[in-house]
C-alpha cells in the first residue's frame, strides 16, 4: 500500500510540474508545529495565494512511530514588506492526517486546520512564518495489534490547538 501511494505522489508531482512555470514563487518550507510535528513541504504561490503540502514525523516519541501529512490553502492579506510582493499576513485553511503506531495500536486521525498567521521576511529569499489557531477531528480510526497491559484511556478531543513556527525558502 505505502509503494502505492508513493508512486501515486511521484506520478501526481511529476505530472504536474509545468504548473510551476505559471506561477510566482516556489517555496520549499520546514519548521515545527501541532499536528506536522518536525516537517518539511512544498508552497506555491499565486499573487497572494498559496498552495502547499509537508510531511512530518516525531523522531523523539520513544516506542512510536508518529507520521503526519497535510494540504493546505494560505491567502495573504493585510501590510506591506520591503523584502517581498506578498502581504505578510495570512489566513490558512487545510487538512491534516496523524498516524500513531505502537506496539499495540495503531491512531489515525483526520483533522480540519484553521490558522492566522504571519510572514517575517529576513531576505529576499528566506523567511520565518509564525501561525496559531485550531483543528477539528473529522475522523478516526483505531486498530488494535495486540492487548495492552496498562492504561486504556481512549480519549477524544474534536477541537484542539494549532501552532506552527516555520522557515521557508523562497526558490
Amino acid at each position: 500500500m505505502k509503494d502505492k501511494f508513493r508512486l501515486l505522489l511521484i506520478v501526481l508531482v511529476v505530472g504536474n510540474l509545468h504548473l510551476l512555470s505559471g506561477q510566482e514563487k516556489v517555496n520549499i518550507t520546514t519548521g515545527i508545529g501541532l499536528p506536522e510535528f518536525l516537517n518539511i513541504g512544498l508552497r506555491f504561490q499565486l499573487k497572494q495565494s498559496q498552495v502547499g503540502f509537508s510531511i512530518g514525523t516525531w523522531p523523539l516519541a520513544s516506542g512510536e512511530k508518529i507520521m503526519s501529512g497535510s494540504g493546505d490553502f494560505l491567502y495573504h492579506f493585510g501590510g506591506f514588506s520591503e523584502l517581498s510582493n506578498r502581504r505578510p499576513w495570512f489566513g490558512r485553511i487545510g487538512v491534516n492526517y496523524l498516524r500513531d503506531e505502537t506496539e499495540y495500536r495503531i491512531d489515525k486521525y483526520f483533522y480540519l486546520n484553521t490558522r492566522v498567521g504571519r510572514d517575517f521576511n529576513i531576505s529576499k529569499k528566506i523567511g520565518i512564518t509564525l501561525d496559531v489557531g485550531a483543528i477539528f477531528q473529522l475522523g478516526s480510526e483505531t486498530i488494535r495489534k495486540k492487548p495492552s497491559t496498562g492504561w486504556n484511556l481512549d480519549l477524544e478531543f474534536p477541537v484542539l490547538p494549532s501552532a506552527g513556527l516555520g522557515v521557508f525558502f523562497r526558490i
